[in-house]
C-alpha cells in the first residue's frame, strides 16, 4: 500500500508574530480570520521544529484500545525538511522510520533494512502519509503549500470559535470545524498562532474512533543542524530491481485504453486491464513473520486501475476475525486517500469471502474489492481523479468483473468452519 499511496499523491514569520495578535485584539476574534493567520505563519516560516505524539482510542462494546505514536518535525526553507515517527505495533521496542530532504535529493529509511532515494520528497511524503496516520502532511503541506499541494485544514467547512483553553500550559482559540463530514477540532496558540493539538472524530457503527495529534517543543525561526537533513542511514540504498520504472513514467501520460487480458502466473489470477501494467512488490513486517505484496498497476487518464496479492505467513491466518481484517484494510485506504466510506457490502469469489467498498475522496472516488482465498489475499482497486459519470460504470464492470483465478488453493478448514 505504500507503492500505492505514491500515486495517490498525485515562508521568516510575517514581521512578528505581534501582528495578527494586536489585529485580532482589535476586533472580536473570528475563527476562519484566526484560521488564514496561521496559514500564513506557517507559509512564512524560515524554520520549523516540533517534537510530537499521535494518540489513537478505539472505544467498542466489547472493550477498547489505545495506541501511541511519537513523531519529530524538522524543516528549514528553502527545501531542507525530515519526518520521523515510531511505529509500536510491530515489536515493543518500536521501529522508526524517516523522511528526509537535503534540498537536492530525498530519502526515505524504513527501519531496519529499507533505504530509498525518492524521486521527490513530494513522493517520500506521500508514501509516508498512510503509515503514519497523516501525521507527516498536517506541517509539512502547511509549511511546503507549492510543493506538497494545499493543506486539507484549507478544506474545513462549518468553522466555528468554541472559544478559548489552555493547552499544556499555552493559551490557545479552540476551533471546531467539520473536515470531510466529521467532527475535528483544533487548538492553536493565541500569541504564536502555532497548532498545537488536533483532535478528530469517528464513529461507524457501534465503534468509536479518536485521533489526538500533539505537539510540543514548537520552535520557529531558530537553528537547525545541517546534519539534521543528511541523515546516513546505517545501511546501504536498497535496490530497486523488483519495479519497472520505465513502466512507471507511462502512467501519468497514458495512451488510449487498450483492454486486453492480464495473466500473472505467479499471482495465480487473469484481469482485464486498460494497458499493459507496471510490476512492484514490497515487504512488510508484521508480529508474525515478514509478507511480501505483489502489485500490478495500469493508469488510462484520470483511471487508475490495480491489483495486488500477499500470501500471510500460516500463524498469521485471519479467521478469527474476517470481518475485522476487511475493516482494517478498508481504513487504511479510506486514511491514505482522506476519503469518507460512501458504501460497502459483502461478495465472495469461488466460495471464498469477500468485500467491495466505495470511497468518496476529495476531486475523485476510489472503489475497491478484496478476497482472502486460503491464506492469500487479493486486493483490486480502482481510482478515478475526477467524479464517477455514468459511463464509468461500463469501466468498472468490465475491470472488476473480469477478474478470476486461474488456480484454486486448498481449503483451509479453520477459515472454511468461520465463514459457514
Amino acid at each position: 500500500m505504500r507503492t500505492m499511496s505514491r500515486f495517490l499523491a498525485l515562508v521568516v514569520a510575517i514581521s512578528s508574530f505581534g501582528l495578527p495578535v494586536i489585529s485580532q485584539t482589535q476586533t472580536k476574534p473570528d475563527a476562519t480570520r484566526i484560521l488564514n493567520n496561521m496559514f500564513s505563519v506557517y507559509a512564512r516560516a524560515a524554520s520549523y521544529q516540533d517534537e510530537g505524539i499521535l494518540v489513537t482510542t478505539t472505544d467498542t462494546p466489547t472493550g477498547g484500545l489505545i495506541e501511541k505514536m511519537p513523531f519529530k518535525t524538522f524543516f528549514k526553507r528553502p527545501g531542507l525538511f525530515r519526518f520521523e515517527w515510531t511505529d509500536f505495533t510491530i515489536t515493543k521496542l518500536g521501529r522508526t522510520y524517516r523522511i528526509w530532504s537535503n534540498g537536492t535529493d530525498a530519502f526515505t529509511y524504513w527501519e531496519p533494512d529499507r533505504y530509498e532515494k525518492e524521486e521527490s520528497l513530494g513522493l517520500a511524503v506521500a508514501g509516508a502519509t498512510g503509515v503514519s496516520s497523516t501525521t507527516v502532511n498536517t506541517v509539512s503541506d502547511l509549511l511546503l503549500p507549492d510543493e506538497l499541494g494545499p493543506s486539507a485544514l484549507k478544506r474545513l467547512t462549518r468553522v466555528s470559535l468554541l472559544g478559548e483553553d489552555v493547552f499544556e500550559g499555552v493559551h490557545c482559540y479552540r476551533i471546531k470545524a467539520t473536515e470531510d463530514g466529521e467532527s475535528i477540532e483544533l487548538w492553536i496558540g493565541k500569541n504564536d498562532l502555532l497548532l498545537r493539538k488536533l483532535r478528530r472524530e469517528r464513529k461507524q457503527g457501534d465503534e468509536l474512533r479518536i485521533r489526538e495529534e500533539i505537539r510540543k517543543k514548537i520552535q520557529v525561526d531558530q537553528a537547525i543542524a545541517e546534519n539534521v537533513f543528511n541523515y546516513k542511514p546505517p545501511i546501504a540504498l536498497t535496490p530497486r530491481e523488483d519495479t519497472d520504472v520505465e513502466g512507471l513514467d507511462r502512467l501519468p501520460n497514458p495512451g488510449p485504453a487498450v483492454w486486453t487480458e492480464f495473466r500473472s502466473e505467479d499471482g495465480r489470477f487473469s484481469i482485464l486491464m486498460p494497458e499493459k501494467p507496471v510490476s512492484s512488490a514490497s515487504t512488510m513486517d508484521t508480529p508474525q513473520g515478514r509478507i511480501e505484496q505483489h502489485m500490478f498497476i495500469a493508469s488510462q487518464s484520470p483511471l487508475m486501475c490495480m491489483v495486488a496479492y500477499s500470501d500471510f505467513p500460516k500463524q498469521a491466518m485471519i479467521d478469527k476475525d474476517v470481518d475485522g481484517f476487511f475493516e482494517g484494510v478498508r481504513d487504511q485506504f479510506i486514511r491514505q486517500v482522506g476519503g469518507k466510506l460512501a458504501s460497502q457490502s459483502s461478495l465472495s469469489l469461488d466460495g471464498y469471502p469477500g468485500r467491495e467498498v466505495k470511497v468518496h475522496m476529495y476531486g475523485g472516488e476510489l472503489r475497491l474489492r478484496m478476497f482472502l482465498i486460503g491464506d492469500r489475499f487479493y486486493l483490486l482497486t480502482l481510482t478515478k481523479f475526477a467524479p464517477f459519470i455514468e459511463s464509468d460504470v461500463q469501466t468498472v464492470n468490465k475491470f472488476f468483473g473480469s477478474f478470476k483465478l486461474t488456480t484454486l488453493p486448498k481449503p483451509i478448514a479453520a477459515l472454511v468452519t468461520r465463514q459457514k
